[in-house]
């Protein structure tokens, strides 16, 4: 394969990518066909399902490798830190989901579908937050005595996911200064002073 035809490739990918994306958010998983992907990007159905196998591997696509890859990121800068802030953390991650208001609507729409459990998403759904709690109990975190890390981090992603709900409700709104108000009741005063 040459170049040019990895790089259509590439575009190509990036275009079912996208659609899916403002399908999935507007419509769920359940309203999306592959043939309205097709028709959106000017391929067959059976062109979509070259790059992507399936409508399951389309969904597993948009969720876990291009919604959970910026934030993975944000984690991963996290664990190379000596003593790094769970706050920092938070905030990375809000000013990531800021820039990408589509692919937090799909996210929300599909978390509030799948909690149907024959959803193809809900196992992806129940074990995200346990995983990420997991994930995020092994970095050498700079708290206050006698904080529980984890009862914060599940506490975080529960105010994280209806904040961003209240977001997606309010076009024009800035999530980071959302956030901002938010991190008072997270990280109150005087307890955190100095961890945040």
């Amino acid at each position: 394969m040459n170049t040019s035809d990895s790089s259509n490739d590439n575009d190509r990918r990036s275009l079912i990518i996208d659609a899916t994306v403002r399908s999935f958010g507007r419509l769920g998983y359940y309203g999306t066909s592959l043939q309205r992907i097709a028709t959106e990007v000017g391929l067959t159905k059976a062109g979509v399902l070259h790059y992507v196998g399936s409508k399951e591997g389309l969904l597993d696509l948009v969720l876990a490798e291009e919604y959970d890859r910026d934030t993975l990121q944000v984690m991963a800068a996290m664990v190379v830190q000596e003593r790094p802030l769970i706050a920092d953390m938070w905030r990375r991650v809000v000013a990531v989901n800021a820039k990408r208001p589509a692919l937090v609507h799909m996210f929300s729409t599909l978390s509030a579908e799948a909690l149907d459990p024959d959803h193809p998403a809900h196992a992806y759904f129940v074990d995200r937050e346990r995983q990420t709690v997991t994930s995020a109990m092994n970095i050498n975190w700079s708290v206050p005595d006698g904080v529980d890390v984890e009862h914060v981090l599940q506490a975080g992603l529960s105010m994280m996911d209806g904040l961003q709900l209240r977001w997606l409700r309010s076009p024009g709104r800035d999530l980071n200064a959302m956030w901002a108000d938010c991190e008072d009741v997270l990280f109150p005063s005087p307890l955190w002073d100095g961890y945040r």
